[in-house]
């Protein structure tokens, strides 16, 4: 169906699937702040059987094919005659730059890069390695591209060999709200992530049972959706470390508010971060982050009295959240006080949304 004609610069975002993570939730909630611009979406999967973003999207024209999808997106890109055609993740920047190739003056295509792909802990080398040489021609042959963190970016100029002069460093962000915290009696200790192998579960249960062994008395509250069935693996331990009676496992939280409702400090000691939005949310949820320091965490995590740690020194971070508990939580409150002035100061979701339009802008101008 063709599309209204808007005075606003017009631009169609294309990601392979509406499942809620990191990159898909940026999305829904960025898009609700732009002020210049006309919003569609494509998606090769709705995802309505799971946990899906689909929902969030009320005011954004939802375009979705499973077969044939390549045809019919060359067709609506044609028929609304965008200016920018927004791609995220490989599966999509590959399709839309083959659509690009062919079709020079067509649209212009940029692209957000929001991970290291096949560099993690755990993830398939050999999914990345044949698309790898074709991927990166996608990103020099675009017309911009945005990293998510600074650390992104020096990857994709070093290894990758990606044109620095292409590249934007544009954070994530959040939405900034009024809240209020409820001080909890006993003292409870939070994870939150996809239970994936490099997330570092492994190393909060180590830090948990350093704490049960000091006979610190706290609940330990571990939430995420187990994707690769990663979580058996977190029993085990969690039973060799004998805190059973310690350690709550939840699902996957639909609102990640409600999580961060009932924690003190969010203990996130992963080896490797796109981004990192469930420590940003943490922040704005107004709880105390220790997490590892590591790029891009520490892009927006303050190290107020030591909160950026090695993720390898277990009882150093044991006494550390020991620390933080001490003198009715003193030093905790300080520290939840100085990450969440810097967040507010400079990760709203409003600007992100500012930073993308003006990339926006200057790429038609380029």
């Amino acid at each position: 169906m063709k599309k209204v004609k808007s005075f606003k610069l017009k631009v169609l975002h294309v990601v392979p699937t509406l499942k809620k993570d990191g990159a898909e939730v940026q999305l829904s909630e960025v898009f609700k702040k732009f002020n210049n611009v006309d919003i569609d979406l494509f998606t090769f999967d709705l995802h309505e059987e799971g946990d899906s973003i689909y929902k969030n999207l009320k005011d954004i024209e939802v375009f979705y094919k499973s077969s044939l999808s390549i045809s019919y997106l060359y067709k609506i890109i044609k028929e609304n005659q965008y200016e920018i055609v927004h791609s995220h993740l490989p599966k999509a920047d590959l399709i839309v730059g083959l659509l690009k190739l062919f079709n020079k003056n067509f649209f212009l295509h940029v692209t957000s890069v929001h991970a290291q792909y096949g560099k993690r802990d755990g993830e398939s080398r050999i999914k990345y390695f044949f698309t790898n040489k074709i991927w990166k021609k996608t990103l020099n042959d675009s017309d911009g591209i945005i990293a998510i963190s600074n650390k992104i970016k020096i990857w994709l100029i070093e290894e990758k060999k990606i044109d620095p002069n292409k590249i934007n460093t544009i954070h994530y962000g959040v939405e900034i709200k009024t809240r209020n915290k409820i001080e909890k009696k006993e003292l409870k200790i939070g994870m939150a992530a996809r239970i994936l192998p490099w997330k570092g579960w492994d190393k909060v249960l180590e830090v948990a049972h350093s704490l049960s062994k000091k006979n610190i008395n706290f609940k330990l509250i571990l939430a995420g959706s187990d994707d690769v069935g990663y979580l058996s693996t977190i029993k085990k331990l969690i039973s060799s470390y004998k805190i059973s009676e310690k350690v709550d496992i939840r699902k996957h939280y639909e609102n990640i508010d409600e999580f961060f409702e009932e924690v003190d400090l969010f203990l996130f000691l992963s080896n490797s971060e796109g981004f990192g939005l469930v420590v940003l949310e943490a922040i704005e949820n107004n709880v105390a982050v220790i997490c590892s320091d590591i790029s891009p965490l520490n892009e927006f995590v303050v190290n107020s009295e030591g909160a950026l740690v090695n993720r390898d020194k277990i009882e150093e971070i044991s006494d550390l959240v020991e620390k933080y508990f001490a003198n009715n939580k003193l030093l905790l409150k300080k520290v939840q006080k100085d990450q969440k002035q810097f967040v507010k100061d400079n990760f709203s979701i409003e600007i992100s949304a500012n930073k993308i339009e003006k990339f926006y802008i200057n790429t038609m101008n380029i």
